[in-house]
């Protein structure tokens, strides 16, 4: 791989984390259903160092998402 060449890996964030909970049925439904969605509180957690860590909440419920990174966040991307 090229340097700054992720092989279509993505970071996410609670922008991009929204967009994939709602593309995901099976969390939708863990959060209430799509009436929820615009009540989420999304909190990232941990160090950030190895992983992305976040708490998804609803009124109607909440899980962890976690992402793990092709590199470790505080060196970079380099030799990607």
């Amino acid at each position: 791989m090229e340097s700054g060449d992720n092989g279509g890996f993505h970071p996410l964030d609670e922008k991009s984390l929204v967009e994939y909970i709602k593309s995901t049925p099976v969390l939708v439904s863990r959060l209430g259903g799509q009436a929820e969605l615009d009540r989420l509180t999304i909190e990232e957690v941990g160090d950030g160092n190895l992983n992305f860590i976040y708490i998804v909440t609803s009124p109607q419920g909440s899980f962890v998402a976690k992402q793990a990174l092709p590199y470790i966040r505080c060196v970079g991307d380099y030799g990607q």
